[in-house]
């Protein structure tokens, strides 16, 4: 299991230090240009208020914020590895956008007077720190196989190239459940820590200036 591990690593890292790039250039741009990414980023932070909130209207407390957190950062990572497939565009947007929001909030958190880097410290970093690369990582596996199809495509142009196209192919596709299982795994453990831990932190942190600003309402 460790070989195949290490195996997934080395085939996948360069992709995954690319969408590793991406963010941190969405990050760039939504904490330098706040205000003109503020309409896309609300939008998208609405998305995510509303899940909690259904979350919290079921009635089965932090039970109810797993589960809502765990479905939708695998199904974000899973339509981000299948939709790779169309020449990686869905995982490059996908790493852009949730870069821009990760900066926007931290600009944000900043202009309303509360120190940014302690957000980031109490607010991300415990569920983020296995979460992150998680998702980088599924994204990564999406542009491989984007890069994948484009190369099938200059195939038929340059047939020298199948042989080693087709076996590239065999490599994806037979790494493909692990990858699944893996990210899965990741996953879970950040939702329990995201629903569980990352509350009781922020709350002890941050918890009467993010009342104040009404930040968690």
């Amino acid at each position: 299991m460790n070989t195949r591990l290490r195996r997934l690593w080395t085939d996948n890292k360069w992709y995954f230090v690319t969408a590793c790039l991406l963010f941190l250039g969405g990050a760039m741009v939504g904490y330098l240009q706040s205000p003109a990414v503020q309409e896309m980023v609300n939008r998208m932070v609405d998305e995510m208020r509303e899940l909690v909130q259904r979350s919290k209207e079921s009635g089965l407390g932090v039970m109810g914020l797993f589960w809502t957190i765990f479905v939708n950062n695998v199904t974000s990572s899973l339509i981000m590895m299948a939709l790779g497939l169309f020449f990686a565009i869905i995982p490059v947007i996908g790493m852009v956008a949730n870069g821009v929001m990760f900066g926007y909030i931290l600009a944000k958190t900043g202009a309303l007077g509360i120190n940014p880097w302690l957000v980031l410290a109490a607010g991300i970093l415990p569920h983020g720190i296995i979460e992150l690369p998680t998702v980088l990582f599924a994204a990564g596996v999406g542009m491989r196989l984007g890069v994948l199809s484009l190369r099938s495509i200059g195939g038929l142009f340059w047939p020298n190239s199948w042989e080693r196209v087709k076996k590239d192919w065999y490599d994806v596709l037979k790494q493909f459940p692990v990858v699944v299982l893996t990210v899965i795994a990741l996953l879970f453990v950040a939702a329990v820590v995201e629903s569980v831990v990352t509350p009781l932190i922020l709350d002890a942190t941050l918890g009467e200036q993010l009342r104040q600003l009404k930040w968690t309402q």
